[in-house]
């Protein structure tokens, strides 16, 4: 019996051996770090013509990225890949699209690299070297997309894109992730596509960098401010709810602690943030606000004598009007709703981003209710849930609509400046596939004190 002991371990040795690759653990994709991104392949049209270049995420195996910005929230990029776009002699715009079989979030990063310089030609003994590149930027992104940056959660189709203009001579590394608990893998991939458009004609802007050259903003007067031709590099944070394919910066040294009021003029000017202290690092943005109409757009923001504000102006179009940069003092002044061309995504920041009748709220008053939840679950899989409420009692100033599934898991979710009283559909960002259970809708908004409550009554129903 002994003697056959190693004959039916050489046997078991061979069955594992021949199991299939998905029942062991699988490898991280080689793409995983940022160390090793992989290029984009060119991609033939129906007519025969390369336009576009294709990257494949496998995800599902993939790992996150320790010590790097989650700019889309703690929940975002659990497993990431990465992707190089290599640097161009011109300008150039570039755009990266994602999308997936499923509905679930995909989330997409761009970091500008630092400007590739040509080295003098090398000794015959050395070898050679095509270009001298500083330390390589994979930590704080400079443009993100996806759940949370106020445009991709909102669409109607899975997927969505990251879009950055950069100057000549600048690499792009490009992060892809998934959220939540890793599924199929089929289910995890994502799908790339890759566009760079030339600019031919290209003039770096003033103040084109966040720099200590970057030029100051006069209090008190009026100041032109061109933006064609407006790129983002590698001192740009990305801002996910107000972003711009370019952006110009002026700088301001407060005198005093008064607080400034800060205005732009323009149709050109896409986005207003200011930033505070040394540099505009990831963390520092005191607020910031987009395009809506014709109208200026402007933010009140605390200073303090001496700290460095940093404005940035951000423009989508490649040759955008000039726009105009006002600074005044603005000690007890309010703005509402960044002023009369823009609106805040960031309710209660200095941007002044709640309605009027928000000033005064009183969410303990309010009352929600609405139809039970039914039918099948495949009928909520989709990008944006709809939801009939009906409130009464007082409107919700910054509303936030929690929808809860089975094991307590959150399943929808959206945030509003304002819900107000009668009876409307809601739609929600789903966070996750919706299953056969129980569910209910949570409403949370602001009370007299301004302190975040929940409001009384709920949305329940079963899904089978």
């Amino acid at each position: 019996m002994a003697a056959r002991l190693p004959v039916l371990a050489s046997a078991a040795a061979a069955a594992i051996a021949l199991l299939p690759a998905s029942a062991a653990h699988a490898l991280p994709p080689g793409n995983d770090s940022p160390a090793a991104p992989a290029p984009f392949s060119p991609y033939t049209a129906v007519n025969g013509t390369p336009f576009e270049q294709q990257g494949i995420a496998e995800l599902a195996e993939a790992t996150p990225d320790p010590r790097l910005v989650r700019c889309l929230g703690e929940e975002s990029f659990e497993r990431t890949a990465w992707f190089s776009v290599p640097a161009s002699t011109v300008a150039t715009e570039v755009t990266v699209d994602a999308s997936g079989r499923t509905l679930d979030p995909i989330d997409l990063a761009a970091f500008v690299q630092p400007e590739l310089l040509a080295e003098p030609p090398p000794p015959p003994a050395a070898p050679p070297a095509a270009a001298a590149q500083a330390a390589v930027n994979a930590t704080v992104p400079n443009a993100c997309s996806g759940l949370g940056d106020g445009g991709a959660s909102s669409a109607q189709e899975p997927g969505n894109a990251v879009s950055v203009r950069v100057p000549p001579n600048h690499p792009v590394l490009i992060q892809v992730g998934r959220r939540g608990v890793a599924g199929l893998p089929d289910d995890e991939r994502a799908v790339l596509s890759l566009r760079v458009g030339a600019i031919a004609t290209f003039f770096p802007v003033l103040g084109d960098r966040a720099e200590p050259l970057t030029p100051v903003a006069r209090a008190k007067r009026s100041t032109a401010i061109r933006l064609t031709d407006a790129t983002i590099t590698a001192e740009d944070p990305a801002t996910p709810p107000c972003p711009s394919l370019g952006t110009v910066w002026r700088r301001l040294i407060p005198g005093n602690d008064v607080p400034r009021r800060i205005s732009v003029a323009g149709r050109g000017a896409a986005t207003l943030a200011v930033f505070t202290g040394s540099s505009p690092a990831q963390g520092r943005a005191l607020d910031c606000v987009n395009r809506d109409d014709a109208g200026p757009l402007e933010m009140i923001v605390p200073a303090r004598k001496g700290r460095t504000l940093w404005i940035r102006v951000g423009a989508d179009a490649l040759t955008a009007a000039p726009a105009r940069l006002q600074v005044d003092e603005a000690a007890g002044a309010t703005v509402v709703d960044a002023g009369p061309g823009g609106s805040d995504p960031t309710p209660g920041g200095p941007g002044g981003g709640l309605p009027a009748a928000c000033d005064r709220p009183q969410a303990e008053r309010a009352r929600i209710a609405g139809p039970r939840l039914s039918g099948p679950p495949v009928r909520y899989n989709v990008a944006r849930v709809p939801i009939v409420v009906s409130l009464r009692g007082a409107r919700v100033c910054e509303a936030e609509l929690r929808l809860y599934g089975p094991r307590g898991l959150l399943y929808a979710k959206t945030v509003l400046p304002q819900l107000k009283e009668g009876k409307r559909a809601v739609r929600l960002g789903r966070r996750r596939t919706f299953a056969r259970g129980r569910y209910r809708l949570e409403l949370y908004g602001l009370d007299q004190r301004g302190e975040r409550v929940k409001v009384r009554g709920s949305v329940r129903g079963r899904l089978r």
